[in-house]
């Protein structure tokens, strides 16, 4: 994926944006072609690769409708962009091409050859250079015998991830193309701890983009009660003219009271049955996103009792409980938390979903020697997870689990972000003041302990 970066006042990081080139110039580079039997050979090269973490070097671009790949299937790990959506929005499809890694090589594809060739000239006019077209398209695939993946539910949703860097978090806008219906997926609210200031200049970023390219957010969710950062749900719900819902796993109401306990916090401030938020999901909840890309959620308890995992067509939004395979799993060391849980959650994962399914992490912490990433496909991270790959029983993933949360920190935000999104993303209620009739103000309370 594409990064940029922006220092104002905060560092933010934005994958998937613009790429022209430095100035702004078309690339000059010239499409070229590739045969079926390259692309499988290339392909499996990938698959089939022992080094820990690989990042794919090659990116399928599938421009058929949907009811041809429903008839006919795919590619495996291809990804859906219909090319009827240049047509019908032009502006809408570059920047769903600009979201693409421009560093990678981009194979364009359709049934004959004719729309991918069209796709492929314009992601060389945006300033892809490795751009090819797959001779004969899906078409020559099939006669060369080659592997065909059945439609299993999951079209492809256009996904869009700004990157809050100040948290490392990683927030998505998730979109059916022909309907132009979305969700928001784990939003962030800037906090300053020094200065006690809540801002929402990410937020407001990303309800900018949504009124940009017209987008109907319906739903905004949290894959969990986060503790690293403030939700912008209740921000985005009120700046949206669709009204979305705010959406969270039932379990929620297990860390309300944990946590009510912990912060003092009586019953009439934090309510424990969940009313904060619109909609509390549970595993098997199925529904659909825009025409007909299928949605359900399993759930994914380990590192909260109350993560729920959300698969959206062939995408599959986690949160904490996996990360980027050479960086792990989260923690499993807050209250409710369970490192055996995790592991069965992880397992359900790898036996439950399609290898290619697209895996958007919920934070990345990338070692030095590569930047931000935060999809991979599910068959990777059963490959190569470092701590939880088809090769680690549940003993040993125990034993690194514990081993890695004993050295751990508390995350920096966690006494604000637990007090705001237990209350479904609203800021703690005004105090009145002791000294006269009037408000203090808002307050998060922070739990105090003597150690020797």
């Amino acid at each position: 994926m594409l990064l940029l970066s922006v220092r104002s006042p905060s560092f933010k990081h934005t994958l998937g944006r613009y790429f022209y080139g430095s100035k702004g110039q078309y690339s000059t580079a010239t499409l070229q072609t590739i045969t079926s039997q390259q692309l499988h050979t290339q392909l499996l090269s990938n698959t089939n690769s022992n080094t820990p973490f690989v990042r794919d070097t090659i990116q399928v671009i599938d421009v058929r409708n949907h009811d041809e790949i429903e008839s006919h299937g795919k590619i495996k790990g291809a990804l859906n962009i219909p090319y009827h959506i240049a047509e019908d929005e032009p502006r809408l499809f570059s920047t769903v091409l600009k979201d693409l890694d421009p560093s990678r090589k981009v194979v364009f594809q359709c049934a004959s050859g004719r729309r991918s060739e069209k796709a492929a000239t314009l992601a060389l006019e945006l300033g892809f250079r490795r751009v090819f077209n797959l001779e004969g398209g899906f078409s020559q695939w099939q006669k060369d015998r080659l592997p065909i993946q059945p439609f299993m539910n999951n079209h492809s949703p256009w996904v869009h991830t700004i990157m809050e860097g100040n948290t490392d978090t990683a927030q998505y806008i998730v979109t059916d193309l022909d309907s132009k219906e979305a969700y928001v997926i784990d939003s962030v609210l800037d906090y300053d701890p020094l200065d006690g200031v809540v801002y929402p200049e990410t937020a407001s970023t990303l309800v900018d983009f949504i009124h940009q390219h017209d987008l109907r957010v319906t739903k905004v969710i949290d894959t969990h009660v986060h503790a690293d950062h403030l939700t912008a749900a209740w921000y985005i719900k009120d700046r949206l003219a669709s009204k979305p819902e705010f959406w969270i796993g039932k379990d929620v109401t297990k860390v309300q009271e944990v946590f009510a306990k912990r912060y003092n916090l009586s019953k009439e401030e934090m309510h424990f049955n969940g009313d904060q938020f619109d909609k509390l999901i549970s595993e098997g909840d199925t529904w659909t996103l825009g025409n007909n890309i299928q949605c359900s959620v399993i759930a994914t308890p380990g590192h909260t009792p109350a993560c729920l995992s959300y698969r959206i067509g062939d995408a599959a939004f986690v949160g904490d409980t996996l990360f980027m395979p050479d960086v792990g799993t989260a923690r499993c060391d807050f209250p409710g938390g369970s490192a055996k849980d995790l592991y069965q959650s992880i397992q359900k994962m790898y036996t439950s979903w399609p290898d290619d399914t697209r895996i958007y992490v919920g934070h990345d912490y990338p070692p030095p020697n590569r930047k931000h990433e935060v999809m991979t496909f599910l068959e990777k991270q059963k490959q190569h997870n470092k701590m939880i790959n088809d090769n680690v029983t549940l003993g040993e993933f125990m034993d690194l689990r514990r081993a890695r949360d004993k050295v751990l920190k508390a995350p920096r935000f966690i006494h604000p972000s637990l007090q705001t999104n237990l209350r479904g993303g609203i800021l703690p209620s005004k105090e009145k003041s002791i000294n006269d009739d009037g408000l203090a103000g808002q307050f998060f309370k922070i739990p105090v302990q003597w150690r020797d």
